[in-house]
């Protein structure tokens, strides 16, 4: 498999700091970048080195786990099922609270690598201050495996918290990085879309409260000047019609030339996310998916989507990062978690090059 420049030298950096004695390797790069190809590709020439015996990931949900998993059988042409035979397993964050002694065991007969697929889920820099994910990291981990890569396309927590097996810069307290590749790197290497962020606004807006009338020129002046919450305009009705007939208008323009290429649609709830998809058939008369945890099969319909041509998917909280579905190329912010991680983790959702006619990459908020 031929690699891009920045996964070579990343894969070059980590096995040089590895074999100078260093255990732990964290890697920031933009979403989008290719991650799981380049830790893949690691993983593959430290078995080959025979520096390790089996590797084991862990990802913050079970379809980039599956990915992953995918992934390194890929690249490696071993298994990991997790079977007698395998390689190792990728395993999600939840499974660290249920793995039993019969697992941890595995680190004290084999010289393990472990793979942290957005590591920024996993906090505590030691167990006093450690979420769940990361005190099961620092009991059972991070002296015991061999070697540690560490990925995250954004490399911080919003609650502030330390980052599991991190180090940090004094006196600035940021995150030291072992490599770095960001999106003006990735949009310059031809790696990821440039993205366009299109800021919905309005200039005329009226709020009526019995017989009072309440003018605003912008929603910052009705968010900040009346009681009005951020929910309320996400799941107004003219508010989500005007955004979701603007993006239409797009990804039809953009199927012209790329018939697969699809929206992701982030709403704010299970009941917005119902609103938002009967806007879509009654409005819009579009095609759409819906995925929220209340699926019975959420993956399977993630999966579904991914390789099909239908135009729209409407997820809560399911296709956030490392969810790889290429083909996304318009998305509608209409959650209400306004955190700048997960504003960076949703753009990336449409960031990633295909060999689509179409490179454009847009995002309605």
């Amino acid at each position: 498999m031929k690699l891009r420049v920045w996964q070579s030298e990343c894969i070059n950096l980590a096995l040089n700091k590895y074999l100078d004695g260093q255990k732990h390797f964290l890697a920031l790069a933009t979403p989008g970048a290719g991650k799981t190809i380049m830790a893949s590709e690691l993983a593959n020439q430290m078995l080959v080195s025979k520096h390790i015996d089996l590797v084991i990931c862990f990802s913050p949900a079970s379809i980039v786990a599956n990915d992953f998993c995918d992934s390194l059988q890929l690249i490696t042409k071993e298994r990991f099922d997790g079977l007698l035979g395998a390689k190792g397993r990728s395993l999600t964050y939840q499974s660290l609270q249920h793995l039993d002694k019969t697992f941890w065991q595995l680190f004290t007969r084999f010289r393990m690598f472990v793979i942290f697929d957005e590591i920024h889920h996993c906090a505590g820099s030691n167990i006093e201050n450690a979420n769940a994910w990361g005190e099961k990291i620092i009991r059972n981990i991070k002296d015991k495996a061999t070697y540690t890569l560490a990925l995250t396309g954004t490399p911080w927590r919003s609650d502030t918290a330390p980052i599991v097996l991190s180090n940090y810069l004094y006196p600035s307290n940021k995150i030291s990085c072992d490599y770095i590749y960001g999106l003006t790197e990735a949009i310059k290497d031809g790696v990821c879309r440039v993205p366009q962020i299109i800021a919905v606004d309005n200039n005329n807006i009226s709020i009526v409260e019995g017989e009072e009338t309440k003018t605003f020129n912008s929603f910052k002046s009705l968010l900040s000047e009346s009681a009005v919450p951020y929910q309320s305009v996400i799941e107004n009705e003219a508010v989500i019609k005007y955004i979701l007939s603007s993006a239409q208008k797009k990804l039809n323009n953009i199927r012209l030339s790329s018939p697969s290429a699809a929206g992701l649609i982030v709403a704010s709830s299970v009941e917005h996310a119902k609103n938002i998809a009967n806007i879509l058939k009654t409005h819009l008369n579009d095609e759409f998916a819906v995925v929220t945890y209340r699926e019975s099969e959420p993956t399977e319909i993630i999966q579904r989507f991914r390789h099909s041509s239908c135009k729209w998917i409407v997820s809560v909280g399911m296709i956030s990062e490392g969810t790889n579905i290429p083909r996304l190329q318009v998305c509608c912010h209409l959650t209400n978690i306004k955190t700048e991680m997960h504003f960076r983790q949703i753009l990336g959702r449409i960031l990633r090059i295909t060999p689509s006619k179409s490179q454009n990459a847009i995002m309605y908020t």
